[in-house]
Formats: C-alpha cells, structure tokens, sequence
C-alpha cells in the first residue's frame, strides 16, 4: 500500500506505470484463504488466477487504473453448488463492478450535488472520468428514504416518452423534495396514493382533471 493510494489489507502494490495523464497500477492480492460468496465456509484451495481491472480515484491529478490479480478457490463444502468461486474484496470493489467503492461513493457525491451533465464536466476537472448515464445509475442505487408524513403535497405529470407514456411526481412543498413517482396519471393510481396520507392537507397540481378527481375522492 501507500499513504498516496491506500490499499486494504489483503492487497499490495505490484507495479506502477505511467501511461499519458493515466497511473496504472497493479495490484496482487496475499490472502492465504478465502470464503465462499454462497456458504461461507472458508478454504485455501487455489483453482487459478484471476485479473480485473477497475477504476479508482485520481491521484495527484492523475486517473487511476487498478489491474486486480485475485484467485479462484475452490470451494470446500460438498454441500455448496457453487465448486469454484473468485475471492472477493467487498469493501473495496463490488463483484462485477468496474469501479472502486471509493470511487462510486465520490461520483454520487458529485451527482447530488450537481446533476448528470453538470457532475461530469466537473469530475473531469477532479482527473475522474465518467459520463452523466454512470452518475445516474449510481445515484440510482442508492436507498430511498422512506416517505415521511406530507402536509402540502405538489403533484403533477412528467413524460417518460413524450405523446405517449406519462408518469406522476408528487413533492413535499414543505421540504422541497421529490417524494415519489407514480407510472401513470390516472386518478385512480394517484387517488390510491393519497389515501395512505390523510395528513394531507392542501394539494397543489396542475389544471388536469384526474388530480382534482383524485384529491376530491
């Protein structure tokens, strides 16, 4: 490891090379043993080896690129039917992931702050290379808080595919915030919706007839 790329235990630096505005660094994996992603049960049964290469955060205004030397064990539960698995670095890179955990949690920094468009043109100057589809899906994956009581809801439609498909966003007027999303505009989708909140004591929408409909019923 090293104070200017800190690893977590279980891997060391191999290699580091410069390509351009790019540092790529290699990086083995020492664990003797690993557990099973399925059972749990531990093992030290090496089947192969394994390469991934993943993303990180810049460092010292360069872009990072880790190529991960990792193994394949076998598994030494009978019982389990996964045989052969790759060992896993769960608090550094998710399975099948392209980027680090580290770098995941710094892009949905930047996409709540800023937006899609805005979070890419300003991760380009942070060195982190990405597009506004990547900061939306991280920001996509992220837990929604559970919706709190509503006094002033704000409700109106949004097109999913303009002229054809047509959704529902409802806001707390109070908090300034998007509250949740419906598939439709019917009343009767939002008249449902309503009715979980009886707290509910003024609804701001649009002219369209299937809210008053629904605010009314």
């Amino acid at each position: 490891s090293s104070p200017f790329l800190p690893l977590p235990a279980g891997l060391k630096i191999a290699t580091t090379n410069m390509r351009d505005d790019l540092l790529v660094v290699e990086v083995v994996s020492t664990n003797v043993k690993s557990c099973c992603p399925l059972c749990f049960c531990p093992t030290e049964r090496r089947h192969s080896s394994y390469t991934r290469m993943v993303a990180d955060l810049p460092c010292a205004g360069f872009r990072v690129q880790l190529i991960l030397h990792v193994r394949r064990f076998f598994c030494g539960n009978a019982n389990c039917i996964r045989k052969i698995f790759t060992e896993r670095l769960p608090a550094f890179v998710l399975p099948w992931a392209r980027l680090t955990v580290r770098l995941c949690e710094a892009l949905q920094s930047l996409g709540l702050a800023t937006c899609g468009e805005l979070g890419t043109r300003l991760a380009a100057r942070l060195a982190m290379q990405t597009s506004p589809t990547t900061i939306l899906r991280r920001l996509m994956i992220l837990p929604v808080d559970p919706v709190k009581s509503v006094i002033h809801l704000g409700i109106d439609d949004f097109a999913l595919r303009r002229g054809r498909n047509y959704g529902t966003v409802l806001v707390d007027l109070q908090r300034h915030q998007v509250i949740d999303l419906l598939p439709d505009r019917k009343a009767e989708t939002a008249k449902v919706w309503i009715q979980k909140h009886p707290e509910i004591n003024v609804v701001s929408r649009d002219r369209a007839g299937d809210y008053a409909t629904a605010a009314h019923q």
